[in-house]
């Protein structure tokens, strides 16, 4: 008989994990030389479908902006107590999506926005180079946004974080990659330029990675114009903020003393009552227990002190993310190019909960040098970064799947500051853009056969907040689910499925799976027949290609769930 779990029982075992590590470099140089630009279509063609208002007669320019480990709720215009004015800005010229979802964790995320497809078909079902084939690379059977639109006749750019494996961007359709490592926000070492090393002493001695990336995108949107002003860009824009270590500079830092003196507790219902007051989430939700997400308390928090200076921070890397994307708007503006870009922001997961025991309470976080493995901001800035949900990363109940969404692109846009509160995932990314590009998805590419897209253009959700996609699927380290219509059936690995009304109980408080048998069933049955066909494999299936601890355990291994004496039952 599979264990029932009780949400107000249960611990989080994270204290050892790792996850993937914060990319760093940079600089203040701008791209030197200039890239090799693609030759015109060859395989040009809108997508069928529906599309409400379409797209301007020249090809818009696409960025796709993409936050590391950032909570849903952490930005002001979902109700966040962090400064971002220029996210808030494109918000109130654009589109937010309430009901965006991830795949809960950085390589699958990743792997699912450039493909259209789920992780587990594009070779990335978990973390990069953990399990052999299971996560080695993308595959051959998978194409990249940036390798069609390059066919379409885009200039293909990236900056930032890759995390897919042993295929670099630049091997993937990337006409110009800047490529960050893992570590610190502050190291100038492992960066590359389409896979070669760059040397650190040509970098500026003020830096900081994500100021650099800015740099370069900037600079390779510059080089661009100068090469090929005729042609459309894509850029992939991916910063490793506000993933840890928690480092950032000393002047973003400042900003926030003291704005979350008040605790977890106090700020999460505050946020709660505000994201309400501005339409993001339904009156009737109601805000989970802390301890439903295994959080303790601020009353019981014994490290104050460490654990506001480490929110002060996690807020001041957010803040200068916020400060780069309104760096990258203004080149856009001042070319002239910000009416047809379509822009793109979200994260790749919920708010981390990794690393909440503090070692050393005398090492603050910050500055250069700062360790994840002394600790990180932990379970309950976590929660907060996650309003009004439960749960963090790695779990596909929705604190670990849910996403800020935001679309500006004025010349494909009627409205402006709406809300969309059509359900959408990952695999949607890629027909997305397809259909603004006016671009086919191939059946073939370089001779090698390409498995089906799984996704649906949001382009009618963007213009009329409609969509005639019937399910969406999860699954992350046995952790699994299935939406359909307002129905969520989710279920942590080893226990059983619980049943959410998602559009009365969007915060999974009511499990309704002993009153809904037959649906759980229909539910879990649709839940069977994709894991078979998107290549979902069982833990002990592709725990023997684990390296290390074959249990998953250590630094870099899967979560344990972890539950109080008596967590059986409710």
């Amino acid at each position: 008989m599979e264990k029932k779990i009780s949400r107000r029982a249960f611990m989080i075992g994270l204290g050892a994990l790792g996850g993937t590590i914060a990319a760093a470099s940079a600089g203040a140089w701008l791209l030197g030389g200039s890239p090799k630009l693609p030759g015109e279509s060859t395989a040009s063609g809108e997508l069928g479908g529906p599309a409400p208002s379409l797209p301007p007669k020249k090809k818009p320019n696409i960025v796709v902006i993409l936050a590391d480990d950032m909570g849903y709720s952490d930005i002001g215009c979902y109700g966040g107590m962090t400064d971002t004015p220029n996210l808030d800005a494109l918000a109130a010229n654009g589109v937010r999506l309430t009901q965006f979802t991830n795949t809960a964790r950085c390589s699958p995320s990743r792997a699912s926005l450039l493909t259209g497809l789920h992780p587990h078909q594009a070779g990335m079902a978990h973390l990069q180079g953990m399990y052999g084939p299971y996560t080695e690379k993308l595959n051959d059977n998978c194409v990249t946004i940036a390798e069609v639109l390059k066919e379409s006749g885009y200039g293909t750019y990236m900056a930032g974080k890759w995390h897919l494996g042993s295929g670099l961007p630049h091997q993937r359709g990337f006409d110009q990659a800047y490529h960050y490592p893992g570590g610190d926000f502050f190291s100038k070492k492992g960066i590359m330029l389409n896979g070669g090393k760059l040397n650190p002493d040509a970098f500026g001695s003020e830096y900081y990675s994500t100021d650099d990336m800015t740099t370069r995108a900037i600079g390779m949107l510059e080089n661009h114009r100068k090469q090929a002003a005729e042609k459309p860009f894509f850029l992939y824009m991916t910063y490793t903020a506000p993933h840890f270590p928690l480092q950032a500079k000393a002047k973003d830092i400042a900003k926030y003393k003291g704005r979350f003196d008040q605790g977890w507790d106090a700020l999460r219902k505050q946020k709660f009552d505000r994201m309400k007051q501005m339409g993001l989430i339904d009156p009737r939700w109601e805000l989970p227990a802390l301890s439903d997400s295994g959080a303790p308390s601020w009353d019981k928090e014994t490290s104050k002190s460490w654990r506001l200076r480490a929110m002060e921070v996690y807020a001041a890397m957010v803040d200068c993310m916020d400060q780069n994307i309104g760096r990258l708007v203004e080149t856009l503006r001042a070319s002239g190019e910000l009416e047809n870009t379509l822009l793109l922001f979200l994260s790749d997961n919920g708010g981390n909960a990794e690393f909440l025991n503090i070692k050393n309470t005398a090492k603050l976080p910050g500055g250069p040098g700062y360790a994840v493995a002394n600790g990180h901001y932990g379970a309950g800035w976590a929660s907060l970064s996650n309003t009004p949900f439960r749960m963090f990363k790695h779990y596909v109940h929705q604190g670990g799947i849910a996403t800020p969404f935001i679309v500006h692109w004025p010349a494909g846009l009627k409205e402006k500051g709406v809300l969309r509160k059509t359900p959408a995932q990952l695999t949607d990314m890629m027909p997305t853009v397809l259909e603004a590009s006016g671009s086919s998805y191939p059946e073939t590419f370089k001779g090698r056969a390409i498995i089906p897209s799984e996704g649906r253009s949001m382009i009618p959700i963007f213009q009329s907040d409609q969509s005639d996609k019937s399910y969406l699927f999860w699954e992350h380290e046995g952790n699994c689910g299935v939406r359909h219509n307002q129905w969520k059936l989710v279920k942590f690995e080893k226990y059983a499925w619980e049943l959410y009304d998602l559009e009365k109980d969007g915060t999974e408080m009511h499990d309704l799976a002993a009153q809904q048998p037959d649906l759980v069933k229909q539910l879990s049955d649709e839940y069977e027949k994709w894991a078979k066909r998107a290549n979902v494999l069982k833990k002990e299936d592709y725990m023997k290609y684990a390296k290390g601890d074959k249990d998953g355990e250590g630094p870099n291994g899967p979560i344990n769930l972890r539950t109080f004496k008596g967590a059986a039952g409710k």
